[in-house]
């Protein structure tokens, strides 16, 4: 116990002398992943597309498809096919949509998508003091998959999947297991989300929340505290707020 105290308090003074002298009243830092640290969201969905409409073979207009669809951006894998079903007038169970699109063959070299500024903003908030961890409705087998190809794994103290929780985004739960694993209390944490379920689940946790702007999906970023036009701008926001408040 003394070790660990002693390591802690090392660890404080370290985030001290870095934040030039400043008490650091934010300790943590959440990242949602799709949409924030890697821009997957519009694969993601042009996957859906296909699969309703080249292997389903629904005849549907395209454009009325891809505005219905956009509900899934940011929805647990759960709610994603709950939602396809329905638009289909449950013509196929939820189980059954599942089973299709997992057959189809993807492949993606997650490097190609990673977000502008993510490679140089973290070494930055990990040097600085922050515990940093991912807070994701992607299974922790993506997670770790998408970490480990972009080499940002080792910046992260902890990755928790929305995959093992009852329920996912909007509900708190992800936060409230990540801020317990962080050791840290909601006051202490910065969240950065993009989609309308995310920004909710930082609300509902009483998580500060930076919203990553993104126009493309009709999500109500508005809620957010503050929007931020890419990840440069949110880290910018972070070390103001660390200076400010």
């Amino acid at each position: 116990l003394i070790v660990k105290l002693h390591c802690e308090a090392t660890l404080e003074r370290v985030a001290f002398l870095e934040n030039g002298g400043v008490i650091m009243r934010y300790k943590g830092i959440i990242f949602d992943m799709d949409g924030v640290l890697i821009d997957s969201e519009p694969i993601y969905l042009q996957e859906v597309i296909d699969f309703i409409l080249d292997v389903l073979k629904e005849d549907v207009d395209y454009l009325d498809l891809k505005e219905a669809m956009y509900k899934i951006v940011g929805s647990s894998d759960k709610r994603t096919y709950e939602i396809m079903a329905d638009y289909l007038d449950n013509k196929y169970t939820p189980q059954e949509l599942r089973a299709g699109l997992y057959a189809m063959e993807f492949n993606l070299d997650y490097r190609t998508i990673i977000n502008p500024h993510v490679l140089n903003v973290l070494p930055r908030l990990k040097k600085e003091g922050y515990k940093l961890a991912i807070a994701s409705s992607s299974s922790l087998e993506n997670i770790k998959m998408v970490t480990s190809q972009c080499g940002i794994a080792q910046y992260f103290d902890c990755m928790v999947s929305g995959y093992d929780f009852k329920e996912s985004k909007p509900d708190p739960a992800i936060y409230l297991e990540t801020l317990r694993r962080l050791g840290l209390k909601p006051d202490e944490v910065i969240a950065i989300e993009d989609s309308t379920y995310g920004i909710q689940a930082c609300i509902n946790a009483n998580i500060r929340v930076i919203a990553k702007e993104d126009h493309r999906y009709n999500f109500n970023q508005g809620l957010a505290d503050v929007i931020a036009s890419d990840i440069l701008e949110a880290y910018n926001i972070i070390e103001y707020w660390q200076k400010n408040n």
